[in-house]
């Protein structure tokens, strides 16, 4: 039997590699199965590791302000690819959750800002080519604060110019034109290419402010508040902003496409540099996962990717997770969702044995589905 291990990372706890390998190796120790271990990423952290792990390049520091607008360095994968100097950079790593306490508060002093300085100075270090991660996130500001960055000047009600050191969006109206176009002539000539990690449109019941905005601290106030400016980002724009992954990253997507950014994937983009779909074709079962499977996975999360292959393949699949909210939807995406929680614990209990549950739940598993096997 072949096995192929592809989890996403659980946050907080494991890489994506590590959380594979804990499972391979509870695999191992159940029956003689041959277990691949393929470190994946969705678009979310740890997917500029996968993509380096497949690419020759270097990492570079660049300065920048995280969401907070504190100094940090973020590093940033360089490589060419048909000639073309690329960079490949993680939204996390600018402006990520991590571990963030988040408040009301946080949504009303985070930003993309940081993000918008990092591209001039990519953009001033010659890259043509921008692979931006997006997922992960502690913002809603629609990619505003990254306009500002760059150096659009944006303006509330009375037309006055919004500070850059809170988030934007609460109180946007409309921008200095000339500046905003100052901008897209900066940026026209990066390419940027948006790997989104999940397919969420910019507002409304499916929208960011709606769905995200509560895990970054959102009051209920405050998610109507961010619904209605992103709505008025749009009017104001001019363009369809309701596409897939314009919502992602706190609608940093549509941010992007206001720069001429194109959106897709950020599955679709790695797993054709793993060539995942040879791999999954060339093993018996798949092994996938991520630290929360809820509904919503069912946009474009890895776990559900990650399945929807191995059914065109034509081979079973299972998923590991911490924590598990599942209905019919949901639980037809694979053919079994185990949780590998051992019993009653704290959050922080269970984010400190992770690779140990990791590995007992796929070594219980396996014992049963190897001995099947040989029957």
């Amino acid at each position: 039997m072949k096995a192929l291990v592809a989890i996403d990372s659980f946050k907080g706890a494991l890489s994506s590699l590590d959380a594979g390998s804990a499972a391979a190796k509870g695999i191992a120790r159940a029956c003689s199965a041959q277990v691949q271990v393929c470190a994946v990423a969705d678009g979310g952290e740890g997917s500029v590791d996968a993509l380096a792990a497949h690419k020759q390049g270097h990492f570079q520091p660049f300065a920048c302000l995280n969401a907070f607008h504190q100094p940090i360095e973020v590093n940033v994968f360089l490589f060419e690819e048909a000639g073309v100097r690329c960079a490949a950079l993680e939204a996390a790593s600018v402006f990520g959750l991590h571990d963030h306490a988040v408040s009301a508060r946080t949504v009303e002093e985070t930003s993309t800002f940081g993000l918008g300085v990092l591209m001039k100075a990519l953009i001033e270090a010659n890259v043509q080519r921008l692979l931006f991660f997006l997922g992960g996130t502690i913002t809603t500001d629609a990619g505003l604060g990254m306009l500002q960055g760059l150096g659009a000047i944006l303006c509330d009600e009375k037309g006055h110019v919004l500070a850059s050191t809170t988030n934007p969006l609460l109180s946007f109206d409309h921008w200095d034109a000339a500046s905003l176009q100052q901008v897209r002539e900066r940026c026209a000539q990066l390419e940027i290419i948006v790997a989104c990690d999940v397919n969420a449109p910019l507002y409304g019941e499916t929208g960011c402010a709606m769905v995200y905005a509560p895990q970054k601290g959102a009051t209920p106030r405050q998610q109507q508040l961010l619904d209605r400016k992103l709505r008025r980002l749009e009017e104001v724009s001019g363009m369809d902003l309701m596409q897939e992954g314009c919502g992602a990253g706190g609608g940093c997507g549509a941010g992007m496409r206001l720069l001429g950014a194109r959106l897709t994937s950020g599955f679709a983009l790695l797993s054709e540099s793993l060539s995942l779909a040879d791999q999954i074709a060339a093993a018996d079962i798949v092994v996938t996962g991520e630290g929360g499977i809820n509904a919503q996975s069912l946009q474009g999360k890895l776990p559900v990717c990650v399945a929807q292959l191995a059914h065109q393949a034509g081979k079973p699949v299972l998923a590991l997770c911490g924590q598990k909210e599942i209905d019919a939807a949901l639980s037809a995406q694979f053919d079994g969702i185990f949780s590998i929680q051992q019993g009653v614990s704290t959050l922080k209990e269970a984010i400190n044995h992770t690779a140990e549950h990791l590995e007992e739940s796929a070594y219980q598993l396996f014992r049963l589905i190897c001995r099947i096997a040989h029957e």
